[in-house]
């Protein structure tokens, strides 16, 4: 691996940690003590010597630059702690570094997607749909929502045109846990024979990272499944890196942290190797950090400050632990999206401070297995808008898969307000024969 670093010219400063190993074929190092002056010359030396720039931003002063030649190279300064980071790797392909059109007569919309709840409390799938119809998906569900991937495809099934197949125009992993990707390995499995995807978006920290962390061996084993299905399929794969300002149809994101930024600490919380992005479409911003959470939440803060101000947040974690008070307080969202059961929701209220504080901050919040909440774009608080819920809790199953339960009372409560919401107490997930003091 030494040799892709010898194909460039170093910097000038020596790296005081080991390459780190970035998975498949793409390395990093880390460089101290550097500065802008000093970052603005290393690239123009790197231009000299044939590298062509595809890339420069520059985002709350941190700087970012990506070259290519016989290597690829991403390279990031963070002046809040004067580190250079530099990836090299042979992959060639970049996501698209340039605005595009879309044309179409649809309506730009960000769906907070409610996943089936019936037997679980987590999973996300959120959905942004484009005026030329085609969808930008982020995640997708865990394995026991056995039919989510079914229920992601009708919901795009039902909002694309007669005629046409549906279009996935990019389909975001922010980590690998089961209750983000599971969904989408069935979708690549059974729902792709009248669907187009056009690119899947991610940076996945590496399996064999596990070798100095504490993830469950279920982590590590799905990973490899997923890193072996996207090794192999023929959809175009797109690598995220840190500072990279990326356009899909009329949205446009920003790259503001992957695993890489947090190394060489370790990455003993593997909710912390999410990639974290920013979405602006038509003027609105919407954030979304997938599950990222404390180290994460750490470098957010230092490198971007109140410059994180956006109109939706997408609650990290499920709303479970995840960013802290002050990355909520300087993301200022007016929305916020939790996806998350109400009864968890409930139950975790009163003991998160950071949920808190983003509801203080928030002139509204949606938890979504209280139905899919459909967010127009650019955003406007009074069209917003509640589809009917879908799905409920099996608490007979419930219990005993997960050893939990409630009380009689609070059952009641929770029926009676499924169907206000619009829920159906004769859907299939329900239990077959509820109590009679249940029924409505």
């Amino acid at each position: 691996m030494e040799v892709l670093f010898d194909k460039f010219r170093q910097p000038r400063a020596q790296a005081d940690e080991p390459v780190y190993d970035c998975r498949e074929g793409c390395f990093m190092k880390l460089y101290r003590d550097f500065s802008e002056a000093e970052f603005r010359s290393w690239i123009g030396e790197i231009k000299n010597d044939g590298f062509e720039v595809l890339q420069e931003t520059e985002n709350n002063g941190n700087l970012y630059a990506c070259l290519m030649a016989e290597v690829q190279v991403n390279a990031l300064f963070t002046p809040c702690d004067s580190i250079l980071r530099v990836t090299v790797s042979e992959e060639k392909r970049t996501p698209c570094f340039y605005k595009t059109d879309c044309k179409g007569d649809g309506e730009t919309a960000f769906y907070g997607f409610e996943s089936d709840q019936a037997l679980i409390d987590c999973g996300m799938c959120l959905l942004v749909q484009c005026p030329d119809y085609s969808f930008f998906v982020v995640d997708s569900g865990h394995y026991m929502q056995f039919n989510d991937n079914d229920r992601i495809y009708k919901f795009m099934r039902e909002r694309t045109p007669a005629g046409q197949k549906v279009v996935v125009n990019g389909w975001l992993l922010t980590h690998a846990h089961s209750d983000h990707i599971s969904k989408f390995m069935d979708f690549l499995r059974y729902n792709c024979y009248d669907t187009v995807i056009e690119g899947i978006y991610s940076n996945l920290i590496p399996d064999t990272y596990y070798a100095h962390t504490e993830w469950s061996r279920e982590e590590v084993m799905l990973s490899k499944k997923l890193f072996k299905m996207l090794s192999e399929t023929e959809i175009p794969t797109y690598k995220l890196h840190t500072g990279q300002r990326f356009y899909i149809r009329n949205l446009a994101f920003d790259v503001l942290g992957t695993h890489e930024d947090i190394y060489p600490k370790k990455i003993t919380d593997y909710n912390d190797s999410s990639c974290m992005v920013m979405m602006t479409a038509e003027g609105s911003r919407v954030f979304i950090p997938g599950d990222a959470s404390v180290l994460s939440s750490v470098e957010l803060e230092k490198r971007y400050g109140e410059t994180l101000k956006c109109d939706v947040v997408q609650i990290s974690h499920h709303g479970h632990n995840g960013l802290s008070k002050r990355a909520y307080e300087y993301l200022n969202a007016e929305v916020a999206v939790f996806p998350i059961t109400r009864i968890k929701f409930d139950e975790e209220y009163p003991r998160i401070e950071a949920n808190r504080r983003a509801i203080e901050l928030a002139k509204a919040y949606y938890i979504t297995s209280d139905g899919t909440v459909k967010i127009p774009l650019p955003y406007s608080l009074d069209k917003i808008e509640v589809l009917p819920d879908e799905t409920f809790e099996d608490f007979g199953k419930i219990n005993r898969l997960w050893r939990y339960d409630y009380t009689d009372e609070r059952k009641a409560e929770l029926y009676s307000m499924f169907t206000q919401r619009g829920g159906d107490l004769n859907a299939t997930n329900l239990p077959a024969e509820p109590d009679s003091k249940f029924e409505m």
